[in-house]
């Protein structure tokens, strides 16, 4: 399932603290330039890592990313910048490549320089450990994630495999989290760019755990070019990998007990309905009566209308899980409050609105919000 030209390795570089055990430092090589593109935060608040980032997939190649977890490297002024490039300079010269070659990726606390003497004295041992452990890898980029994400597609001849990690600071408006593609077609880096920025608008852009957009969000894609594709199928495949990492997010949810999909029909265009979807999906009191199983309707209708999006209030429908709550605007005949609580039982739940007669139409994916989010949060560098 390994795109040809790529090779991986993790180990533990005492990020967090200098006897924290787990993999906390990942590494993805090429074997040849490989097609690069990318997709960053929309937060002002860049990390290190991002600002480098931006600059270097332009060039619209690269050789290889150098990730770490338990440090998010922003807030770091000047020396975060310095300190991450003195990471990627000594993996590079350890693989005989440039330096404009590595991409930087972090993910963790903010505020506080990377221990970038340990990194640097792990480098040997991480360019070492090239190999064919995905598993290892894709544990050394999480968090708080509950478990490793990973997804693969194979798109005729050709590989795609992606990595994510996320958990938590989920609401983006371009990737989410850490997310890596990689394929062995061969792809242009226009079309490359065009490709996951396509992919990301109804997947990552459209989940949402606590309307919280990090510093450090990044997407990046490389294809190595040892196989020619027609290009749908890859990006097809593309879709459909990220789709799942985005899924496997949003059901890894800090504290999540449910996963839910909110559909919005019948607005005016498509970008108003992605405006109601994320409003209730971004709703604590929605999100807080769903680990409830609170029969409280009320709270999803006034998610609607606080939106920015014109609204005739007596033509919106909502369904959950298919059973009727409102009908043009007001409860529908014969609702049972009972059999709503018995509904929002369940571990996956649907809710549909309709707006009116429009063509607009978006789905947005969200979870509940528990106490175990609340102890997650408060406790996140103690």
């Amino acid at each position: 399932m390994i795109p040809q030209g790529f090779s991986f390795s993790a180990i533990n570089a005492g990020i967090k603290a200098p006897d924290h055990k787990g993999l906390d430092m990942g590494l993805v090589y090429c074997n040849r330039d490989a097609s690069t593109a990318g997709v960053f935060t929309s937060n002002q608040i860049k990390a290190a890592p991002v600002l480098i980032g931006m600059d270097l997939v332009r060039t619209g190649k690269s050789r290889c990313i150098v990730v770490n977890s338990g440090n998010a490297n922003a807030c770091t002024g000047i020396i975060g910048i310095e300190n991450a490039r003195a990471v990627t300079a000594a993996v590079a010269q350890r693989l005989g490549v440039g330096s404009s070659d590595v991409i930087p990726m972090s993910t963790g606390v903010i505020g506080i320089q990377l221990p970038v003497s340990r990194m640097l004295d792990k480098t040997g041992e991480l360019v070492e450990g090239l190999g064919s452990d995905i598993e290892a890898f894709s544990r050394a980029i999480m968090t708080t994630d509950t478990f490793p994400k990973t997804a693969f597609r194979q798109a005729g001849s050709a590989k795609v495999l992606g990595f994510a990690k996320g958990a938590g600071m989920i609401a983006p408006d371009m990737a989410t989290t850490l997310a890596i593609v990689l394929t062995d077609a061969v792809i242009e880096p226009q079309l490359l760019d065009n490709i996951i920025k396509s992919c990301i608008s109804d997947t990552f852009n459209a989940i949402t755990i606590d309307g919280d957009t990090s510093t450090n969000d990044t997407l990046i894609a490389l294809a190595s070019g040892y196989v020619q594709e027609e290009s749908a199928l890859v990006e097809k495949a593309f879709h459909e990998v990220i789709q799942e990492l985005a899924m496997m997010i949003v059901r890894d949810g800090e504290g999540a007990t449910k996963v839910v999909e909110i559909s919005v029909t019948g607005a005016e265009n498509d970008a108003d309905a992605k405006e109601v979807a994320m409003s209730v999906a971004n709703s604590l009191l929605v999100k807080t009566a769903l680990f409830g199983c609170d029969p409280n309707w009320g709270r999803i209708i006034a998610a609607v209308g606080y939106s920015s999006v014109q609204i005739e209030p007596q033509e919106i429908g909502i369904q959950v899980n298919g059973y009727a709550v409102v009908k043009d605007g007001i409860e529908n005949a014969g609702f049972d409050e009972d059999k709503l609580h018995e509904i929002l039982q369940n571990k996956e739940i649907s809710i549909d609105i309709t707006l009116g007669p429009g063509d607009g139409r978006f789905k947005a994916f969200t979870t509940d919000l528990s106490y175990q989010y609340v102890e997650i949060n408060s406790a996140y560098r103690t």
